[in-house]
């Protein structure tokens, strides 16, 4: 049994609800034995960081024995990882939103911290960074998701006709609004910027399976500001096909890699306000598409799949390191 430390973070922003999805799959996984550290990140976490990243420095201090240490990471937020990871050993990053603009600063950020492998839920985050010949090694694994935390309706009780959560695709979303108010469709979503549309995570995930159409669009078209030119697949796909909610929205390149059909209806642009009504007037012959879908998520798309991609590169790297 290999014994891991899971370095979680204290904080209880809503997206921390995807660290929880894959930690929960690690501690049940018999091949492990967890222990988790909480830590925080703070202001004299984040000086001492900056100061090793701008003077190339590690730190070193002493062998951590042979416990793998593991964390989750929303952007480059290393500083969280003080002091578990000032000590040299098997320290591994998972790591969302590695923004191609600050890969120097995540390369750095590793180097100081000892960590030897990197997993990015981006296809693209992977390849650029193996691009930059750190010598850190960089692999790219897609999101997952733990299934049990979820749930569906039968078709005949869903009574959510659309969904959007998460951030809006505006022009879309002012396009199909008042189509889908003329129709009197139950329409949910954000009503003001930076409010939530669901208090509590069990709320969410019932209105998930009361849906039938989730509207999903990657953060390159919805904030491509932020996020450049990365086009992945997020949790909110996943979610969405586990709940069997019919996804009408933009598909992420990624997808045409992880799928071996078409799992979304693509927005027809010039039509949005038609096409998602026509959507919902005809939504019995997308069923079989439903199923497929949530078919494909269960068998192949859960974190304990992504897991044993993990477990595998783990455990490769271990027998080929050098004493």
């Amino acid at each position: 049994m290999q014994r891991i430390n899971i370095i979680k973070s204290d904080a209880t922003e809503s997206y921390y609800d995807c660290f929880d999805e894959f930690e929960k799959t690690i501690v049940a996984d018999q091949r492990f034995h967890v222990n988790f550290r909480t830590t925080k990140a703070t202001g004299i976490k984040l000086y001492l960081l900056k100061i090793a990243v701008k003077l190339g420095v590690s730190f070193r201090w002493r062998s951590g024995g042979k416990r793998i240490r593991f964390a989750m990471l929303m952007g480059a937020s290393f500083d969280k990882l003080f002091p578990a990871y000032w000590w040299k050993g098997d320290n591994y990053v998972y790591m969302y939103d590695a923004w191609p603009r600050f890969l120097p600063y995540i390369i750095k950020s590793c180097k100081a911290l000892n960590i030897k492998t990197i997993f990015f839920s981006s296809h693209k985050s992977a390849e650029y960074f193996n691009k930059q010949a750190s010598g850190i090694n960089a692999y790219w694994i897609p999101e997952g998701i733990h299934v049990q935390e979820y749930k569906w309706r039968n078709y005949n009780d869903k009574n959510i006709d659309v969904l959007e959560f998460g951030r809006k695709y505006d022009m879309y979303h002012n396009a199909i609004a008042p189509a889908l108010e003329l129709e009197s469709r139950v329409h949910l979503y954000e009503k003001v910027k930076g409010q939530v549309v669901f208090q509590t995570r069990a709320d969410f995930i019932d209105a998930l399976s009361r849906a039938k159409i989730s509207v999903c669009v990657p953060s390159n078209i919805t904030n491509p500001e932020r996020a450049e030119d990365i086009s992945s697949m997020t949790l909110r796909y996943l979610q969405s096909m586990v709940s069997k909610c019919l996804i009408v929205g933009v598909l992420p390149e990624e997808m045409k890699e992880l799928f071996n059909y078409c799992p979304i209806i693509e927005i027809e642009e010039g039509r949005y306000a038609e096409q998602i009504v026509e959507v919902l007037n005809n939504y019995d012959q997308y069923i079989p598409l439903i199923e497929k879908n949530y078919q494909a998520v269960t068998e192949s798309h859960t974190w304990d799949c992504r897991l044993t991609d993990i477990y595998k590169i783990i455990t490769t790297e271990n027998r080929n390191v050098v004493c």
